[in-house]
């Protein structure tokens, strides 16, 4: 019998729109062992969920109201929210095209996962999210954690040779 593992310590907070939608995530985040799960319908109320509960977990739904997910990701990665701006956000994405992901990506999501999905799925991003290594960038241009998930081999740390580490664009 394998062992899953269990996160009796990390706060969740789970923002969906639809309430079947909230349930079948509520099963899986509570087979998978969280202490306390928290839930929002929008994100005036996540806002409110972060101020008086701090959650060390975001779960996004990508139908948010009234803020846009780029919007609200924005909020949170630039430390408008209260908590931690390096605190892990799963997006779950109904809009399984390249741009919809990469979107998501570049606003500063952790992990995403696309629906349909299954309890598996969710897991996996979860853990990784939860468990990730990659570095936290913190630029003009972007806030969130280092896109690239391969490591640069020692001989090609400069892999952009007009990369000068600068956080500024020139036109």
């Amino acid at each position: 019998m394998v062992t899953q593992q269990k996160f009796p310590d990390v706060r969740v907070l789970l923002v969906e729109r639809k309430p079947q939608n909230t349930s079948l995530y509520k099963f899986a985040l509570e087979d998978m062992g969280f202490g306390q799960i928290m839930f929002a319908t929008n994100t005036e109320e996540a806002l409110d969920q972060m101020y008086f509960n701090g959650p060390s977990l975001i779960i996004l739904g990508d139908e948010l109201y009234p803020k846009s997910l780029l919007d609200f990701m924005s909020d949170i990665r630039g430390g408008r929210t209260g908590i931690a701006n390096d605190v892990p956000v799963v997006v779950i994405t109904t809009k399984n095209t390249k741009s919809a992901i990469e979107n998501a990506r570049d606003c500063g999501v952790t992990e995403i996962v696309s629906t349909p999905l299954s309890a598996q799925s969710l897991r996996v991003r979860v853990c990784a999210a939860l468990k990730t290594s990659r570095d936290f960038i913190d630029k003009v241009a972007y806030q969130g954690p280092d896109r690239r998930r391969r490591k640069t081999e020692e001989g090609n740390a400069q892999r952009r040779t007009s990369d000068s580490g600068d956080d500024h664009l020139e036109l």
